[in-house]
């Protein structure tokens, strides 16, 4: 079930009107067919419906040659977004297509600089249709235990333009609804300031800038956003590890004189619609956990199930050996580069010895645990957050805890811990 989204193909990217409908693959959906109809009977329908559902129903009209229905639906678009590029792109083609057959998206004799945009666009859209991702019927990887406040989390799919909310079950991800996305200009993995990429990571809503402190604080530039934009805490501490640098990556809305932005066309945020951002919005308070990767691995209820049990029991065995003061055991589930602080494990090694000789007895409790797989180009990392409370003959103390974990010979080790904050 792993990366099991067609790859994009070469006819597809170029001339999505001649590409052959999608072959039936495991977690297919219905053929849009049925929805192109639906919107055309009703053009004012399709107006005040998905925009997005619009440009894929014309897009399959236009390739099955219904072009009437076509433009039914492409006006009726226009009419509920005037601003619409890719819209007015297809009112073109359509235009044209009266007169000659139309050899792929944008083929009207227009005058536009983005033409690869929008045409990018449009092949990310119609993907998300003909190749759907198992959301509904699988669980992502990188989401394997909410901590119980955390009642939502979003997870992007740089790879593939587009944004999940999923909800929390009693710990179990549950899907509520996706958005197509903008990324970085020059894509994902963010390596330093002003590279236009964007970050891979496990990060945190830190708060929502409305438009109106935006153009207090940036004037004419706060245009950029649109309706307003949601912090995210890149850098973290595992970035800082990687001595990855930059700032200021934001959830954010695109210019009001613009419905939508290319697949990649931002400087390294997550750039929406303003009607998507905001349909997005009441769930990204501050705390929401907001994971980027560069393709999200899908698993069955029964594999999650399995990787989340084997993640929690490393926890659960990590805080049973320290607790039990056994410190070659507890050492024994820290990684060979591990670091906390300035310390790496040698000094730890020399630290916990020292600590836990003059100890009669410890108790260590975690409660309110987050479980999430960290993306990386590096490989597979887990990371843990949780309020831990420890007690000790000697010393009691409480703080919120994050370690970040890495598979070594077989099993996941602690390669940095910190404070949460």
């Amino acid at each position: 079930m792993r990366r099991s989204w067609f790859k994009l193909s070469a006819c597809l990217a170029a001339g999505l009107y001649l590409a052959p409908a999608a072959n039936s693959m495991q977690w297919q959906r219905p053929t849009v067919s049925p929805l192109a109809n639906l919107l055309a009977q009703n053009p004012l329908a399709a107006a005040r419906g998905n925009p997005e559902e619009v440009v894929v129903a014309a897009l399959t009209a236009i390739r099955q040659n219904r072009l009437d229905e076509a433009g039914r639906l492409v006006d009726g678009l226009l009419e509920a977004k005037p601003n619409y590029r890719l819209a007015h792109l297809l009112k073109g083609d359509l235009l044209m297509a009266r007169s000659q057959p139309l050899a792929g998206i944008g083929s009207a004799p227009v005058v536009d600089d983005k033409l690869d945009d929008l045409r990018a666009e449009a092949s990310a859209r119609l993907l998300r249709y003909q190749a759907p991702p198992p959301a509904q019927q699988a669980i992502p990887a990188n989401l394997l235990q909410f901590a119980p406040d955390q009642q939502y989390a979003v997870l992007v799919d740089a790879g593939r333009a587009r944004i999940y909310l999923y909800r929390n079950d009693n710990g179990t991800p549950r899907y509520v609804r996706d958005f197509y996305a903008t990324i970085g200009k020059l894509g994902f993995d963010k390596a330093r300031e002003g590279d236009q990429r964007t970050p891979l990571g496990v990060y945190f809503v830190t708060g929502h800038m409305p438009r109106e402190q935006l153009d207090q604080r940036y004037g004419k530039r706060a245009e950029l956003y649109g309706v307003g934009a949601w912090p995210l805490s890149y850098p973290n501490d595992w970035d800082r590890r990687q001595g990855r640098t930059g700032s200021g990556i934001w959830l954010h809305g695109v210019p009001y004189d613009t419905y939508s932005r290319a697949p990649k066309a931002s400087n390294g945020c997550v750039a929406m619609s303003n009607s998507d951002i905001s349909a997005l919005s009441p769930y990204l308070l501050p705390g929401t956990p907001v994971i980027i990767a560069g393709e999200v691995e899908w698993l069955t209820p029964t594999a999650w199930q399995a990787r989340r049990d084997g993640a929690l029991a490393q926890v659960e065995a990590w805080r049973r050996d320290w607790e039990s003061l056994n410190t070659p055991r507890y050492l024994s589930h820290y990684a060979s580069d591990f670091k906390s602080g300035n310390a790496d494990l040698d000094t730890w090694r020399a630290q916990k010895q020292a600590v836990n000789a003059g100890k009669q007895w410890a108790k260590v409790k975690l409660t309110d645990l987050s479980l999430f797989g960290y993306p990386s180009a590096q490989g597979d990392l887990l990371q843990a957050s949780f309020m831990q409370d420890y007690q000790s003959s000697n010393l009691n103390n409480q703080m919120r805890k994050r370690l970040y974990m890495r598979q070594e010979a077989g099993r996941w080790r602690i390669s940095l811990e910190g404070s949460a904050g």
